[in-house]
């Protein structure tokens, strides 16, 4: 029956874009169950080999070549990074649970797989979610937790690619390859210093955003 009632609350959340106070009181393995693991077939968003879905609530900021920033309606910003490279060459890495994070938890179904990782720092959490070759980092309060955790996995479970279109713009090498490519496989803690991005996360000029110029399509 509770996980009847959350999948209700889930699909009201995926049609309509209604509120999701509701879902504030699920445990995050259920958000992450029930959000993350579901075959959403929705997106508003299409790029060059891959396309993804930005629940209402969210605005899109800023993209530039296969990373985007997101704002919710508390200002908390989301880092969503793309891996075309890795997803074409079928690339997979093994995540390990940490003991000592706030959260830690491997996410597998199928042929996608991916991790969360919560960590507090100061005085909120700082938030690593990937999941079929996307990453979304985030920091927000406590308060905001659930929220963003709930828009993370709507954006996360409807990423999609396009094969044909990757095969000719990564099997050509027609992208600027760098070897100092981010690497969604690694969580932060690789480099034992979360405030240095969380300072990072602070000082984005949120004045020189253009949003009139980054259209959204109508969810399908």
């Amino acid at each position: 029956m509770k996980k009847l009632i959350i999948l209700l609350f889930i699909s009201s959340i995926l049609i309509s874009g209604c509120s999701i106070s509701q879902v504030r009181e699920n445990s995050i393995d259920d958000i992450i169950e029930q959000l993350l693991k579901q075959e959403s077939k929705l997106k508003n968003v299409n790029f060059d080999g891959y396309s993804y879905y930005i629940p209402k609530g969210l605005s899109f900021l800023e993209k530039e070549d296969y990373n985007a920033i997101l704002r919710d309606q508390y200002n908390n910003y989301y880092y969503l990074y793309v891996d075309v490279v890795s997803k074409y060459h079928k690339i997979r890495d093994k995540y390990k649970v940490d003991s000592k994070a706030y959260y830690s938890k491997s996410l597998n179904k199928k042929d996608k797989f991916g991790y969360l990782e919560i960590n507090q720092v100061s005085n909120g959490y700082f938030i690593e979610a990937m999941y079929n070759y996307a990453k979304i980092e985030s920091y927000v309060d406590k308060k905001h937790l659930k929220e963003a955790l709930i828009n993370i996995s709507l954006v996360l479970s409807s990423v999609k690619y396009n094969d044909k279109v990757l095969d000719t713009i990564v099997g050509e090498n027609i992208l600027n390859y760098k070897e100092e490519n981010y690497n969604i496989f690694k969580t932060k803690k690789s480099n034992n210093d979360f405030l240095d991005y969380i300072k990072e996360y602070d000082s984005y000029d949120k004045d020189e955003t253009d949003e009139d110029n980054l259209q959204i399509e109508e969810g399908e």
